[in-house]
């Protein structure tokens, strides 16, 4: 019948008029003529309550999940009705058939963990070159930015984004794969070149329920690696993180490579040499690489020393396994090493503030326990004086791992700050009620600790403490421009409202 249609299962509620397809949509607000609409049911919205609209708007198929009565439907004689249960999972198939398969014409590069994902993202498009990139911070072919809505788009948005990177020149595709785009199926469609796993801690479990779900959704990735005459894809593996080692047994093959800065028997392994005025030193050792892939490659030393405008160990993770990432790939590592030398920083990332008050103010993302433990040792180890903490916990998420949080921020933090971060409809006072649990646990009780809802007046009290050789650490927002309370997403900016804070100090003396 359609070309659409191949390898997915459909039924036909209603044949129509044949026609060209101009488009294929979801949203009924981007219908025109000649369109299909695809009636897919959400969390909160059912697209099929939005057929009428989409056939008032020119669609003249429509895709269902539900065996529905075409025949409620007004002006509807010459559009054809098609059902197709578990439409979310089979669309990405129905789109690459409508695109001609744009995945298979350029390299893609998916990043998987809890951690580290938008960071390695950053480090291979800076390595890679002719790149596209989609993720948390946003989507970007070549040198056009787009915003985005989920680190992984429905596939439908993704095999669009593909094929205009391809149309546009790209060479990869370089994209943070989510838990959520792996369980519910937005990437069943892909063949992946390259997969880093960085590392896997208790965030989303509102979602998958338990850790088992949780892993068992990450490491689905590496069942998508390529396999076929032009490309074997390889994964990437920290076997550091209790959750890489168990994939990493479990697909001990010669397209996997170990990445370590524990275990010198992995195949690349890593070493903090020593913390500079803007980042840190590193020796990356490549000898049981080259052992076992280097046959093929030319003017390739064992150890290379270089340095980096990145700091911390887990940094040097997502260092190593865009290094392992980008050498399966088939980049020379002197090139890569160039590259990772004249890197810039990581927007929300470790984002040190400038300032003429002899502190270090650092706004990043972390916001779970693992990613703000990781952030602050290692601030704690460049920091003369005091470290303050200000962090919150996301609404309408995970409740667990808020006094899991605080937990964390005991062992590095002299001082923090309990505040908001995205409560959207969850009551801001009892998110921190969670928080502060983790604070007052009877064995080890921390009580150098304030409460402030009020993310601005938490930034500015932070900032308003510091002396000489403190650092203050305002984690869990990063990069992000908006705060959502209730269902509204405003304005917002962490680096924003601290530079105002460090006016009014500077004023006031």
């Amino acid at each position: 019948m359609y070309k659409i249609f191949e390898d997915v299962e459909y039924k036909t509620l209603k044949e129509g008029k044949s026609f060209v397809i101009k488009g294929i949509e979801y949203d009924s607000r981007k219908i025109e003529k000649d369109f299909v609409f695809v009636a897919m049911t959400g969390s909160t919205v059912d697209g099929h309550d939005f057929i009428q609209k989409a056939i008032d708007g020119g669609a003249k198929m429509i895709i269902s999940e539900k065996n529905i009565d075409t025949g409620q439907y007004q002006s509807a004689s010459d559009v054809t009705f098609i059902q197709v249960e578990g439409i979310r999972k089979k669309l990405g198939i129905i789109a690459s058939n409508y695109y001609g398969y744009p995945q298979d014409k350029i390299k893609i590069i998916g990043i998987t963990g809890t951690n580290g994902k938008t960071t390695s993202s950053f480090i291979l498009e800076n390595i890679l070159e002719k790149t596209a990139r989609i993720g948390t911070t946003g989507n970007r072919i070549l040198d056009k930015e787009f915003e985005t809505v989920n680190t992984t788009p429905e596939s439908l948005e993704l095999i669009k984004l593909i094929d205009k990177s391809v149309k546009s020149g790209a060479d990869y595709f370089i994209m943070e794969v989510s838990s959520h785009a792996l369980e519910i199926g937005r990437v069943d469609m892909l063949k992946f070149d390259s997969a880093i796993f960085t590392n896997l801690t208790q965030d989303h479990l509102d979602f998958h329920k338990t850790m088992e779900n949780y892993f068992n959704a990450k490491k689905k990735i590496f069942s998508m690696l390529r396999n076929d005459k032009n490309h074997t894809g390889s994964g990437v593996i920290n076997i550091d993180d209790e959750y890489g080692a168990k994939i990493y047994l479990e697909n001990n093959a010669k397209n996997f490579i170990s990445i370590s800065v524990k275990n010198e028997d992995a195949d690349i392994w890593g070493d903090i040499l020593n913390y500079t005025n803007n980042g840190m030193k590193v020796k990356i050792n490549l000898k049981n690489y080259l052992e076992k892939y280097g046959k093929n490659l030319k003017n390739t030393e064992n150890v290379y020393r270089f340095e980096i405008d990145l700091v911390g160990e887990y940094n040097l993770y997502n260092i190593l396994g865009c290094i392992a990432s980008a050498l399966s790939l088939g980049i020379e590592m002197d090139f890569i090493v160039k590259k990772l030398e004249t890197m810039p920083a990581v927007p929300g990332r470790f984002e040190t503030i400038k300032n003429d008050l002899d502190v270090r103010i650092v706004v990043d993302f972390a916001h779970t326990d693992d990613g703000l433990l990781n952030v602050g040792k290692t601030l704690k180890q460049i920091t003369d004086n005091r470290v303050i903490t200000i962090f919150g916990a996301g609404g309408d998420r995970d409740h667990e791992k808020r006094p899991k949080m605080a937990q964390a921020a005991i062992k590095f933090s002299d001082f923090i700050i309990l505040t908001s971060d995205n409560p959207r409809t969850e009551n801001p006072t009892k998110i921190l009620a969670d928080i502060e649990k983790g604070l007052i646990g009877e064995k080890f009780p921390f009580n150098r600790y304030l409460i402030i809802a009020d993310r601005e007046r938490a930034i500015k009290y932070g900032t308003r403490m510091l002396e000489k050789g403190d650092s203050l650490l305002i984690a869990g927002k990063g990069h992000e421009t908006y705060q959502i309370i209730g269902t509204e997403k405003i304005h917002f900016d962490d680096r924003e409202i601290v530079k105002e804070a460090l006016e009014t100090k500077i004023q006031r003396g």
